[in-house]
């Protein structure tokens, strides 16, 4: 608007400056004088310099008088006329979205992107450039050779029977291809109940039972093992009486030995016999005897047996006595027991 609007004034001022010209032409021929019969010079009385005028008609006011009063319009200067706005675009750059004058793929890949040519990468679906079954499996995988499973290392307990694993070092994997167990049963000993191993009724009555024909007071057989252990060939017993729970002394020391356990002597020893304390009033087996506290049911006294043990509730025990070894006339002996 401000620049049409310039324009029109512009205008009006070279029509004025083109008028004035020619109204000055024409004053010259007149001479600019009276003599020209009268001839009106264009002068406006009450101004100083004359307005121009037309040769071919009446004197344009231009609006331009420099005496102009007050209220006067004098309409627009060359001051009050700004520069003409233009729309200047923004230099061209990296970035901003357009591939212009002077980018290339190389210098601005960011705006020429859709400009650029593709180059092979791994993922484009197609195995090309140098890609490989190695670099990448994800475009050539159709000219690759399948994988090949590789099975986890054997070890004991992965419920398979493999690798160097055999029934002796992991019977848990093999256990399908292994001969079933042996059940191996425990050794044999008196006591557990059962008349097995070499038990007999004279080595292991509590197990065996008692022997016919007198079990305890029987002869041993010339393959039993004697001592004070045996079940077999005692042949005398005694019954006393004692305190109950309390440490009764029973043996039969004779002359021979020292302390306490044999002197003074007690009881009737000859040679070298054994005995046997049992609780109540009967003979037991050496598993059910009364345990000796301290002495020796054997060769306390010299070869003569002397002990304490615990007198049992009833307030009773059964001495039994024969020979070490009646297989051996050397270990042969007799015992009459006492108590004190």
């Amino acid at each position: 608007m401000q620049f049409s609007r310039w324009i029109v004034v512009a205008s009006l001022v070279c029509a004025s400056a083109c008028t004035a010209r020619g109204g000055s032409s024409g004053g010259g021929g007149g001479g600019g004088s009276d003599a020209g019969g009268g001839t009106d010079s264009g002068a406006i009385p009450g101004e100083d310099t004359p307005r121009p005028t037309n040769d071919n008609g009446p004197a344009v006011d231009t609006g331009l008088g420099s005496d102009a009063g007050p209220g006067s319009d004098t309409g627009p200067t060359a001051d009050d006329v700004g520069s003409p706005e233009f729309d200047v675009p923004p230099a061209p750059r990296c970035g901003d979205g357009t591939c212009n004058a002077g980018e290339t793929c190389k210098s601005c890949r960011a705006d020429c992107e859709s400009q650029c040519p593709v180059g092979p990468r791994c993922g484009d679906g197609t195995c090309n450039g140098g890609e490989t079954c190695e670099s990448c499996r994800a475009d050539c995988a159709a000219q690759c050779p399948a994988p090949v499973d590789v099975p986890p290392a054997a070890r004991c307990g992965d419920g398979t029977c493999n690798g160097s694993e055999t029934c002796e070092s992991c019977r848990a994997d093999c256990a399908a291809l292994c001969p079933p167990p042996v059940d191996v049963p425990p050794a044999a000993r008196c006591g557990d109940g059962t008349c097995n191993g070499s038990e007999t009724c004279e080595s292991c009555a509590s197990d065996c039972g008692t022997c016919a024909g007198g079990g305890f007071m029987t002869a041993c057989g010339s393959t039993v093992t004697q001592g004070p252990n045996r079940n077999c060939g005692w042949t005398f017993g005694m019954t006393f009486t004692c305190l109950p729970n309390r440490a009764t002394m029973v043996g039969c020391s004779g002359s021979a030995g020292v302390g306490s356990l044999c002197q003074p002597s007690y009881g009737v020893c000859t040679g070298d016999p054994v005995m046997r304390v049992c609780p109540g009033t009967a003979p037991c087996s050496a598993a059910s005897a009364l345990a000796v506290l301290s002495g020796n049911a054997d060769d306390q006294c010299g070869t003569c047996p002397s002990a304490y043990v615990t007198c049992p509730s009833s307030g009773q025990i059964y001495v039994m006595t024969g020979d070490y070894d009646s297989n051996q006339p050397s270990q042969r002996g007799t015992c009459t027991p006492a108590v004190r």
